[in-house]
């Protein structure tokens, strides 16, 4: 199965089995994520995975998970690295799905003595063998319906409503889905919502959130045949908007054969 149809199946995993990941298929999820495409190419990002089957590990914040694996990202702090975080980190979430591996994200989550000089620990994943079930029924996900999520200007074709439903399915922090979109017929403006009551936790993870549904986006997008081009709009960024802040615009073209 594809990264994109994980992005139907996966669901956070909160409690692990004590069972040793074989080296090679840890090396394997390294890889693949130092072969991720970023959103801003210009920040350096490191990955690491921390063995925890030990249980030795001092792992602090307040939404911290028991695993026997946490895999922790470092970036640059430039404009944008929360969003370039997840964008980076969700193909790689999918990924372990493929290979039955359960994930979770845990925000504002660090882990002690893993700091690395002139870049931030930023996000911290929890992963390894699930003792729940691993995959899920998309109709069981709890989140807001297109319907709440989408202002439709034009008609769109199925291709873009299917893109949608992906974009839809990202998970966000507390679930709270802080993402609205306006759409024509090739293209998407997305915003984010603004928090009623913003903290720098609150905003760090809503904008962590942003990225990885950018990165459903794009990964649709592949799957349907279609070029996509995230591009921020000086004329959008120039206005006020009431409800949300505008973020990017997602331009969308059939491929040409």
């Amino acid at each position: 199965m594809n990264l994109y149809q994980m992005i139907f199946k996966r669901r956070s995993i909160r409690k692990y089995k004590r069972e040793q990941i074989p080296e090679q298929l840890l090396k394997d999820i390294l890889y693949f994520g130092n072969c991720v495409l970023k959103l801003h190419a210009d920040i350096a990002v490191k990955m690491e995975i921390c063995d925890n089957l030990d249980g030795h590990l001092s792992v602090k914040g307040l939404w911290k998970v028991d695993a026997p694996y946490y895999l922790v990202f470092h970036s640059e702090e430039k404009e944008g690295y929360l969003t370039n975080a997840g964008y980076i980190l969700e193909p790689i979430l999918l990924y372990m799905t493929g290979k039955g591996i359960g994930s979770c994200y845990l925000g504002n989550t660090k882990i002690s003595g893993q700091e690395k000089d002139g870049v931030k620990q930023v996000i911290t994943i929890a992963f390894g063998y699930p003792k729940t079930l691993l995959y899920r029924d998309p109709a069981t996900a709890k989140r807001l319906p297109l319907k709440e999520l989408c202002v439709f200007k034009e008609e769109a074709e199925e291709p873009l409503k299917n893109i949608l439903k992906a974009a839809r399915l990202a998970p966000s922090a507390v679930n709270n889905q802080p993402w609205r979109f306006i759409v024509y017929h090739d293209r998407i403006y997305i915003f984010a919502c603004r928090e009623f009551l913003p903290s720098a936790p609150l905003v760090s993870m809503r904008d962590i959130s942003i990225g990885i549904m950018l990165s459903h986006l794009t990964i649709a997008a592949e799957e349907m045949w279609m070029n996509i081009k995230l591009e921020a709009e000086d004329a959008m960024l120039k206005k006020s908007f009431k409800s949300g802040t505008y973020i990017t615009t997602a331009f969308f073209k059939e491929f040409n054969c």
